[in-house]
């Protein structure tokens, strides 16, 4: 009854009140029993579909690595640390790690490298999200560069980084202003929004991949041979995770989940003013991250 209330988001004061209890019998209570059920529940096999990442503990101080089980929307494990050594050693302990299917991640060369050792059959499939977020970075440095007085525009930034489809008339004619002013910004934001778009595209049948294969492929070459040097390094990445990244035309999965789970992480941490002990922490996100309390 203790461990369900406290699953409720009730404080340790009020369930010790309402029981009769010292607050510290309490907090001993639920340690043993979520230790108790967590133990049981992480003796089921490594999920078929991972998301890892990493988020940050005590205002980016510390760091944690997330195992998400994507097919049942859960969290299935916390590392503390991003030690390659460590999370390594980690992962190796999960049952059928050779049964693993798919792994979404972003675009981490240290993470795919622990991956393709701990998981040998799985396919590594690159987030979407962090791949686009990549392509726009580089964009806008490029026009960092090319205008240096965009670096202090807001009113240009926020239009120069929004999907076309989705922008104001206002926001239109800002940009219009801007290219006609600077038409290399032009000429890269249209490029930019062509590739952003056909890196959006999911659940893409066999004829559709290899169309839209060919496309970045034709991009890749034109970043490679014409574009300015940092609009070149977007073909450096695509072409070092080629494989991963034209997987994502196969799915509408991608990593989200994970970085939802670290929303709620967040939450957990603000709710308690911040962890000290990371096995405290550790426990906290299992019980309320990992369908344990359903």
């Amino acid at each position: 009854m203790i461990a369900h209330e406290y699953c409720k988001n009730v404080n340790n004061k009020t369930i010790a009140r309402e029981f009769g209890l010292s607050q510290s019998t309490v907090e001993r209570i639920i340690h043993e029993r979520f230790h108790l059920k967590i133990k049981e529940a992480l003796n089921y096999p490594a999920p078929l579909m991972i998301g890892i990442d990493e988020h940050t503990i005590h205002k980016g101080r510390t760091f944690a690595t997330t195992i998400a089980d994507l097919g049942n929307h859960r969290i299935y494990d916390i590392i503390e640390g991003k030690s390659l050594t460590q999370i390594e050693r980690n992962l190796k302990r999960y049952k059928n790690r050779d049964k693993v299917q798919m792994v979404w991640m972003d675009l981490s060369s240290s993470y795919r490298n622990i991956v393709r050792k701990c998981f040998p059959n799985a396919k590594i499939v690159a987030d979407r999200f962090h791949v686009i977020r990549m392509i726009q970075h580089h964009f806008m440095e490029f026009c960092k560069q090319a205008q240096q007085t965009i670096r202090w525009q807001r009113p240009i930034i926020h239009p120069l980084r929004k999907k076309a489809s989705n922008l104001t008339p206002r926001e239109k004619q800002t940009l219009h202003q801007l290219f006609e002013l600077n038409p290399a910004i032009h000429a890269c934001h249209t490029f930019k929004e062509q590739l952003c778009d056909l890196l959006r595209l999911k659940t893409q049948n066999i004829k559709q991949c290899r169309n839209n294969l060919r496309k970045l492929k034709e991009m890749m070459d034109s970043l490679t041979h014409h574009a300015p040097a940092e609009m070149k390094k977007i073909g450096i990445t695509i072409r070092k995770w080629f494989t991963p990244i034209i997987r994502m035309w196969h799915f509408v999965q991608n990593n989200g989940i994970t970085e939802g789970f670290h929303r709620k992480m967040k939450l957990i941490q603000r709710r308690a003013y911040g962890y000290r002990n990371f096995q405290n922490y550790r426990l906290r996100v299992l019980v309320e991250c990992g369908g344990f309390n359903r």
